[in-house]
C-alpha cells in the first residue's frame, strides 16, 4: 500500500540539490558585490547644447563638463560656454568617500574649488549661480564633515560604445557622457 504523505514527502528531497545550488550562486553573487569594486581610473566628458531658434543668427550655448577619476582623487570641471566661447568655468578636487551598488555610486567629498569667469560677463544666470553655490556648499575647508558629500551614480554604461549615463544627486541631472 502506497502512503500518500511518504510520496509527497520524497518529491521535496529531489529538489533538495537545486535548491543548493540557487543558494549557493545567490550567496557567490553577493560576495562578489560587496567586495569588488571598481578600481579603475576613467574620465568622461559630457556636453549640453541649447539653440534659440527665435535668433536670426544661430547661437550655441551649453555646458561640459568633466569627471576625471585616478585612484581615490577625482577632478570635476563644469563649464558654461555661449557661442563656443567658455564664460563661466567651475572646477574642484575631491576624493571618492565610497562606491556603493547595487547602482554604481560614486560617493565624493571636495577638497578645493576654483571659479574663472569671463571678465565682459557681467551677470550669472540662474543656473551658473546656482552651481557656484552648489560647490561652495560641498567643500570640506580641509575639516572632516564641513561639507556635504555629493553623490554620481552610473546609470547605464556601454563600454562598446563607449558612453555612459550618469546621474548628479545635485537637481537630479542626467548627463550622457563620452568614456575617453
Amino acid at each position: 500500500m502506497n502512503n500518500p504523505l511518504q510520496r509527497e514527502l520524497f518529491i521535496g528531497f529531489r529538489s533538495t540539490p537545486i535548491l543548493i545550488t540557487l543558494i549557493f550562486i545567490l550567496g557567490l553573487c553577493m560576495a562578489l558585490d560587496y567586495f569588488v569594486e571598481p578600481n579603475e581610473d576613467v574620465k568622461l566628458a559630457c556636453s549640453s547644447n541649447s539653440y534659440d531658434h527665435n535668433l536670426s543668427r544661430p547661437q550655441h550655448s551649453g555646458l561640459r563638463f568633466e569627471i576625471e577619476r585616478i585612484g581615490s582623487s577625482v577632478e570635476l570641471k563644469m563649464t558654461y560656454l555661449n557661442d563656443h566661447k567658455d564664460l563661466v568655468s567651475v572646477s574642484g578636487i575631491g576624493t571618492l568617500v565610497e562606491i556603493s551598488a547595487p547602482v554604481l555610486t560614486y560617493e565624493v567629498q571636495l577638497d578645493s574649488a576654483a571659479l574663472k569667469s569671463d571678465l565682459q560677463q557681467e551677470v550669472y544666470e540662474p543656473h551658473m549661480q546656482e552651481t557656484v553655490q552648489l560647490v561652495k556648499k560641498s567643500i570640506t575647508n580641509g575639516a572632516a564633515g564641513q561639507g556635504e558629500a555629493f553623490y554620481i551614480k552610473v546609470l547605464e554604461m556601454d563600454k562598446t560604445t563607449g558612453f555612459v549615463t550618469i546621474q548628479l544627486n545635485e537637481r537630479n541631472a542626467l548627463w550622457a557622457c563620452k568614456i575617453l
